[in-house]
């Protein structure tokens, strides 16, 4: 399909700076944010969650609005499909639109097959945002998958707690939200939410302190009459899950069952990292939250976004997110990034993420609060950009490669264009291969394995760069860095330094010893990543926010004379050079780093 890019100025973010004009080119890349299927809302959409019918039709329940985000028009609707989220049908109104408005549904499925939609409702008729995120926390039902509600509406209690008599109401009303869809279990329904404190009223910013609780229910999965349905909240005691240490802000709680049956809680911090916490007592207690980290020890880095953690059929685990720092920012949702999770000693143990879905306009606010929907092998993601809400399909491959990060050494032959040996650099000049268009979503990784005697800042080690000024060339830079900067030769007013050079982090060349680097500029998306010895450059919470790079849009055909020259004044040895003619995915390279260098 046709993609019209507008790419406007970011001002705020030199890391997002692009001049206001349209690029028109075919995106046929799933990723791409365009290519997904619509699902019917009115001019604001939130929160799609999908419920698998047991007549294998697809149920979306969604918040929307003919105003905006908190707008005392917003009502809960319910839309169905028939054909995995192609199409879908008329949506009905499961509350009617307008005072007291209804928001932020999350729906849950029992055994029998009833579909219970949980949901704030503005009983008392609170204001702006007050209205949206306050007490009672309601629910309809349906027993006929979605197709018609039930009449009355019933009110699930909430233990009163500290957060909730401080606010300043002291208690009367209570004020939170649930983006959390919810996990039934043998035993019981869980929906985990979010409490805050609302200190006075005329203060603009509405949250103090939010702290993390979960609603239990036992009899809700066998007992019909709803007036008889029982609920506990947990923890128990006067306090939720937080931890002080990270701020005041502690939100959007979102729950998995681990395998060995304890609750796996994840939300988002203002401290530009989530955070998750266990419960090894069925909610009683929770240990002290901790930020997430992947595997290799490196933290995890989310905005003041949703983070989304998903439990798949076969026991393992999914984890969306943003991967970068911003701290105390609703920015940052763009591209959205995907980190496999396997179950080891009562943990989850995440690998290095890959870009899952990206819109090319880089000055939206980006995607948020997904949906996962897994049939027969196959996985969905729902997700919004408030005014738009869509389903898309995603290659579980890219999935399987992530769960197998550090187990698998193969070395990765799809799309290889260029395979130089030490001994054909040696002679410190060799052909190169043409490099697609990345004007065009044209995309290469150029990959090596080097090791420099002395680090030099600014010592190039080689470069494509000719008479055109059009190509690559790759340098080693301060903070123990290297660098590849890629130009097609335009000269153009505005500086564009931070969308055509892209920097590993700090410390990820050391001297004297052998290195895998691999630079992987995609096109499609817009974006480079570098990955040194199996790592992810992601980025650093107190110094740099970003890892990754955004590519200069128009920045387009990169060949020039064809030749690779490597700099004869280099203190060490570039040992092996490869070319791919697309970008490699992170579990791609990191393969390749396992393989080793003897292996090629």
């Amino acid at each position: 399909m046709k993609t019209r890019i507008l790419l406007v100025i970011f001002g705020l973010i030199s890391h997002f700076c692009v001049s206001a004009q349209y690029i028109d080119w075919s995106n046929s890349d799933p990723r791409y944010i365009g290519n997904g299927n619509e699902i019917p809302s009115k001019t604001y959409a939130d929160q799609p969650y999908v419920i698998v019918c047991d007549d294998g039709s697809w149920l979306c329940i969604l918040t929307t609005s003919s105003g905006i985000e908190h707008a005392y028009m917003n009502n809960i609707i319910a839309t169905r499909s028939y054909d995995k989220g192609r199409t879908w049908t008329e949506p009905v109104n499961v509350e009617p639109p307008g005072v007291p408005q209804s928001s932020w549904a999350v729906p849950l499925k029992v055994p029998g097959g009833r579909i219970y939609v949980f949901y704030n409702y503005n009983k008392y008729g609170f204001e702006g945002i007050e209205g949206v995120m306050s007490s009672p926390f309601m629910y309809k039902y349906s027993d006929d998958n979605g197709k018609t509600w039930s009449e009355k509406r019933f009110e699930v209690p909430i233990r009163t707690t500290q957060i909730d008599r401080e606010n300043y109401t002291h208690g009367k009303h209570q004020f939170f939200w649930s983006i959390d869809k919810p996990v039934v279990t043998d035993n019981a329904a869980y929906i985990t939410f979010t409490k805050i404190l609302r200190k006075d009223p005329k203060q603009p910013e509405f949250f103090k302190r939010s702290e993390g609780f979960i609603l239990r229910s036992k009899n809700i999965l066998y007992d019909n009459n709803p007036e008889k349905i029982e609920w506990v909240t947990l923890p128990e005691g006067d306090s939720g899950i937080w931890n002080p240490e990270f701020g005041k802000v502690q939100s959007e709680h979102n729950m998995v069952i681990l395998n060995n049956g304890d609750l796996y809680v994840v939300y988002r911090t203002i401290d530009g990292s989530p955070a998750y916490s266990i419960s090894s007592d069925d909610g009683k207690t929770f240990s002290k939250p901790k930020y997430m980290t992947y595997a290799n020890g490196q933290r995890i880095g989310n905005p003041r976004a949703c983070p989304k953690i998903f439990k798949t059929a076969n026991r393992k685990y999914l984890f969306w997110f943003h991967n970068n720092f911003r701290k105390n920012s609703y920015n940052g949702r763009n591209p959205v990034w995907i980190s496999g999770g396997i179950e080891e000693r009562g943990d989850i143990i995440w690998s290095q993420p890959e870009i899952v879905l990206y819109d090319n306009d880089p000055a939206i606010l980006g995607m948020s609060y997904p949906d996962f929907i897994e049939v027969d092998g196959r996985l969905w993601i729902t997700e919004t950009q408030k005014n738009a809400a869509r389903v898309h399909e995603i290659n579980t491959n890219i999935i399987e490669e992530m769960w197998n990060q550090g187990k698998v050494t193969d070395l990765t032959v799809d799309g290889l264009i260029m395979n130089s040996d030490e001994k054909m650099l040696s002679q410190k000049e060799i052909n190169f291969p043409q490099i697609p268009d990345l004007a065009s979503g044209g995309s290469f990784t150029m990959e090596f394995w080097m090791t420099a005697n002395i680090l030099k800042t600014g010592q190039q080690l080689f470069s494509t760069i000719g008479p055109e000024h059009k190509g690559m060339q790759v340098s080693l830079q301060k903070d123990n860095t290297i660098e590849i900067e890629i130009s097609d030769g335009e000269i153009r007013e505005t500086d564009l330094r931070q969308n055509r050079i892209f920097t590993s982090d700090q410390n990820t060349i050391a001297e004297k010893e052998l290195h895998h680097v691999v630079f992987i500029i995609d096109g499609a998306a817009k974006i480079a990543t570098i990955v040194v010895d199996g790592i992810l450059s992601d980025g650093d919470v107190e110094t740099r926010d970003y890892g990754w790079g955004r590519i200069y849009p128009y920045l387009g055909k990169l060949n020039d004379t064809n030749k690779c020259v490597l700099n004869k004044e280099f203190d060490g040895t570039i040992h092996l050079m490869k070319v791919y003619n697309r970008a490699l995915k992170t579990s791609e390279a990191i393969s390749n780093y396992n393989a080793g260098l003897k292996a090629n």
